[in-house]
C-alpha cells in the first residue's frame, strides 16, 4: 500500500522535527553544570543500555559496514551536539544541512546515479542558502570552531548514511548500538579537544537527567532515523531531515533570541526549497 511505503518518508521526517529541539537539552545540561562537548556523550550512554538489550535479544549481523555507518552516523550527532556550544544554534542547524550536498555528491560519484537538471538545481538553491545565512562573507574572520564542527556532522552524516544504503539492508537495532559507541567515542575527543575539562562536584547533578534523555528522547528517535534510514536513498534522507530547521532555527530563534532576520529566513527557505526539489520532484527511493 502507498501509505506503508511512504511511513519511512513521514517517520523520517517527525524524527528530524525532534532532533531539531537537539539544542534544548543539550544547552540544559549545560548550564546544569556539565561541559557541552560532554552532554552528547553523557546521552548516548543514557541510550546505550537499551540498544545493548535490543542487539542482545535478537543477533545482529556484524561486519564492516553496520560498524562503520553506524560510527558515522553517531559521529555526526556528536559533532552536531558540540558545534551547539561553539556556535549559533541557528548556524549550527543550517551549516549541518550542507549534508544533502555531499550526499548528492557520493550518490552520483560512488552509487551511479546520472547527474540532471534536479541534482544541479537542488545543489544551487542549497549552496545560496547556506552563502545567504553567512550574508556572502564567508571569510575566515567569520568562520568559528562550531562551524567547522557543524560542517563535518553534515560530512559523518552523509557519509554514515551512503553506507548504509550500499548493500543489503542493516538492521536499525545495529545501526543503533554502533551509532551510540562511535558517537560516545567522537563526543569524548571533542572535549579532549576544546579541552572541556568535568567538574565532578558541579556535573555530578546533570548525569541522572542526562540518563534519562538518553533512554527517553535520544534512543526512539534515533532508532526512527535509523530504520528509515535503511529504506531510503541517502540523499532523500538528508533533504528529509532538513525539517529539523523548521523546529531547530525558529525554536531556537524564539528562545534563545538568537539573530533570525532576513537573511536567516531567506537562506532557510534556499535550503528548504533544495529538499523540495529533491524530495517531491521524484518518486521517494523506498525500499519495502
Amino acid at each position: 500500500m502507498l501509505e506503508h511505503r511512504l511511513f519511512p518518508v513521514w517517520l523520517a521526517f517527525v524524527a528530524a522535527l525532534a532532533w531539531g529541539i537537539w539544542w534544548m537539552p543539550v544547552r540544559w545540561l549545560e548550564g546544569a553544570g556539565l561541559p557541552g562537548s560532554w552532554t552528547a556523550a553523557a546521552m548516548l550512554l543514557g541510550a546505550l543500555p537499551i540498544c545493548v538489550l535490543f542487539a542482545w535479544r535478537a543477533p545482529i549481523p556484524i561486519n564492516r559496514r553496520t560498524v562503520a555507518s553506524g560510527a558515522l552516523i553517531g559521529g555526526a550527532m556528536a559533532l552536531y551536539s558540540a558545534a551547539i556550544t561553539e556556535t549559533t544554534v541557528v548556524r549550527a542547524v543550517l551549516l549541518f544541512y550542507l549534508a544533502p550536498l555531499w550526499s548528492l555528491s557520493i550518490e552520483v560519484a560512488v552509487m551511479g546515479r546520472r547527474p540532471d537538471l534536479r541534482v544541479a538545481g537542488a545543489f544551487v538553491l542549497a549552496v545560496l542558502g547556506v552563502l545567504t545565512i553567512f550574508r556572502f562573507n564567508l571569510s575566515f574572520a567569520a568562520w568559528s570552531v562550531g562551524d567547522t564542527l557543524a560542517l563535518f556532522s553534515g560530512i559523518s552524516w552523509s557519509l554514515g548514511a551512503a553506507l548504509v544504503f550500499a548493500g543489503p539492508r542493516l538492521p536499525a537495532r545495529g545501526l543503533a548500538l554502533f551509532g551510540c559507541l562511535g558517537g560516545i567515542v567522537v563526543a569524548t575527543l571533542c572535549a579532549f579537544f576544546l579541552s572541556a575539562s568535568v567538574p565532578v562536584g558541579v556535573a555530578a547533578p546533570a548525569v541522572i537527567p542526562s540518563v534519562l534523555i538518553g533512554t527517553a528522547y535520544v534512543m526512539p528517535v534515533l532508532v526512527a532515523t535509523l530504520w528509515s534510514a535503511a529504506r531510503l536513498g541517502p540523499t532523500t534522507l538528508s533533504f528529509l531531515l532538513t525539517g529539523e530547521i523548521l523546529s531547530g532555527v525558529f525554536t531556537a530563534a524564539y528562545f534563545l533570541d538568537e539573530p533570525f532576520g532576513t537573511f536567516e529566513v531567506a537562506g532557510a527557505a534556499l535550503i528548504i526549497s533544495a529538499a523540495l526539489v529533491e524530495v517531491v520532484s521524484q518518486k521517494p527511493t523506498v525500499t519495502a
